[in-house]
């Protein structure tokens, strides 16, 4: 079993949560995205995978009947295999504007960061989680590179 190792990142999200509707987190395949917020609120907001095929084919098929069935507090990973669905959150939150409600979290694809940009303008804060930074490794004691590998491939 790995170790949670605390995220640089996390300060940001706590402060833009309590102020924007909506967060997304981008950043590259396997930075730990869905782990963070996994972590960080899975007492608070279900988590609806996107890059699962069924919930992708509900959520393209019927967007608000979607969000109906997967209303906030929530966090919708993967967002970028649905990038119009966007254009629905935004009506939500124009419905109802509560700090915190959506967790969005996706990689740097080019039409999710557009119609985040568009269509969630000052309704949600855009956070980039790139790998592990040096400080987040060695945030307890400085270990070995043997030691990292050790607990990183322990059977």
């Amino acid at each position: 079993m790995s170790t949670y190792i605390t995220r640089t990142l996390e300060h940001a999200i706590a402060r833009a949560l309590k102020t924007f509707p909506a967060i997304l987190v981008t950043g590259p395949r396997q930075s730990g995205k869905t782990t963070l917020l996994q972590k960080l609120f899975a007492k608070t907001h279900r988590h609806v995978s996107l890059e699962n095929s069924e919930q992708r084919a509900r959520c393209l098929a019927d967007p608000l009947a979607f969000l109906a069935t997967n209303p906030p507090p929530v966090i919708l990973d993967e967002a970028q295999y649905v990038p119009d669905l966007l254009h629905y959150i935004k009506s939500a939150i124009d419905t109802q504007r509560k700090p915190g409600q959506w967790i969005l979290s996706g990689s740097q694809n080019f039409a999710l960061m557009q119609n985040a940009s568009q269509s969630l303008a000052g309704r949600c804060a855009v956070l980039s989680l790139l790998p592990f930074a040096n400080e987040e490794i060695f945030s307890e004691k400085p270990r070995t590179l043997d030691e990292i590998l050790a607990e990183k491939f322990e059977a």
